[in-house]
């Protein structure tokens, strides 16, 4: 007997998403209890409704930042690059050896693998086919910067500072 998944509820909308649809999800308790934003961590949305919300961007950037601060004591994932508009971090290790992009218009997680880089800033769609329309749009900001910044797998790892993990002293 086929296992029965959950029906979905966009947490804008009210309307179904198929479990195994694409959808859109912040995952995490990252914004404070009272905050109105609040009820909309760890609940699913659709891409187009998610897209068109008027506190996306504010919503994505807090999701972005709780994701940096994370980062920072994640012993595999380490930061490459961030400005205002991407956030990029890298695990060289053998069994992963992926890049992970998080586009602060969107807050979203856009995953390539070091093998793939060169080919994916060629042709995005190549190796991330199944981006929404918003992810296309918000990338076509940060990749130019990409191209010119890290034209190679090799240039994303070398720009990985080492004492990114070691502990800060308090007057830092």
């Amino acid at each position: 007997m086929a296992e029965r998944l959950p029906e979905l509820r966009c947490g804008l909308c009210g309307g179904g998403i198929p479990a195994k649809g694409p959808f859109f999800r912040a995952s995490g308790d990252f914004l404070p209890r009272g905050d109105p934003l609040a009820t909309y961590c760890n609940a699913p949305l659709h891409w187009e409704c998610y897209a068109r919300w008027p506190q996306r961007p504010k919503f994505a950037q807090h999701f972005v930042d709780a994701w940096v601060k994370a980062n920072r004591k994640n012993p595999f994932w380490w930061a490459v690059y961030q400005d205002e508009a991407v956030y990029i971090s890298v695990n060289p290790l053998r069994s992963v050896e992926e890049a992970s992009l998080r586009l602060y218009a969107l807050g979203n997680d856009i995953r390539v693998r070091l093998a793939d880089w060169v080919r994916w800033l060629a042709d995005v769609r190549s190796v991330t086919p199944n981006l929404q329309p918003c992810e296309l749009e918000a990338l076509a900001e940060v990749l130019p910067r990409l191209r010119q910044r890290f034209p190679t797998d090799h240039a994303l790892v070398d720009a990985i500072d080492p004492a990114e993990k070691r502990p800060r002293s308090a007057s830092a």
